[in-house]
């Protein structure tokens, strides 16, 4: 299936896919009154990430958040100014371009962004030392249910042309041996998505709270699949 995120204006905002401007401007100037649910177009679209051919591990999330300092107007994302290469690593993501850290919010070059701070929580059991950001980095990946930002999530009830690309990575990661697939969050949308007989039918890890859907060892439904999760990480 063709990458749509191919043909997207990096230049400057709005950062949208024109196959999504029309339903997603219609959900906006609903949602006017309702800040929090505002989908965000300063700042660039993060679908997904990771390395989709090697990574044995599978994260399905909802969408990219976005924090709103109060007081403020949101504005183009600041961790582009801080960070000069960033905006240049989530282009090779969006693309597939090969990456040192696939799974870039794991690059500690980056470690005070918002996405760092976020994920390096995420993975409390199995980052010990420098080197095993680089690892798990190479090992995982992740696939987001809505590719654009907001506070929080707003449900639109339509698919967008660019989340079909996205169900595709997770039916041609399913394809592939000794794999896993965790659903962090929204396990309700994923269910009801394209992927979901595929999705229903290869199995999936759970946890206990979505709301911190950290991947410890008791915050997985069953034991087993925690022992599955650290020893494919390790590869």
């Amino acid at each position: 299936m063709e990458n749509p995120w191919l043909k997207l204006n990096i230049e400057n905002s709005p950062y949208i896919l024109d196959c999504d401007r029309e339903i997603v401007n219609e959900f906006n100037e609903r949602k006017k009154s309702y800040n929090n649910h505002k989908i965000r177009l300063d700042n660039l679209p993060t679908p997904f990430a990771g390395d989709f051919e090697n990574a044995k591990i599978l994260l399905l999330q909802l969408n990219p958040g976005s924090e709103i300092l109060p007081g403020l107007e949101p504005t183009e994302n600041h961790e582009f100014f801080i960070y000069k290469n960033l905006k240049n690593e989530l282009l090779k993501s969006l693309r597939h371009n090969k990456m040192d850290y696939p799974f870039y919010w794991l690059n500690p070059d980056y470690m005070m962004t918002g996405g760092f701070k976020y994920w390096v929580k995420i993975f409390p059991s199995v980052i010990n030392n420098f080197d095993d950001y680089k690892k798990i980095a190479n090992n995982v990946c992740c696939v987001q249910y809505f590719p654009y930002h907001s506070k929080n999530y707003g449900h639109i009830n339509k698919i967008l042309e660019s989340q079909n690309y996205s169900f595709n990575l997770v039916e041609e990661f399913i394809k592939k041996p000794d794999r896993m697939i965790i659903l962090m969050r929204a396990e309700n949308y994923w269910l009801n998505s394209p992927v979901a007989p595929k999705l229903k039918e290869f199995g999936y890890s759970t946890l206990k709270s979505n709301r911190n859907p950290v991947l410890s060892r008791r915050n997985f439904t069953k034991e087993e699949d925690y022992n599955r999760f650290f020893l494919l990480s390790q590869f």
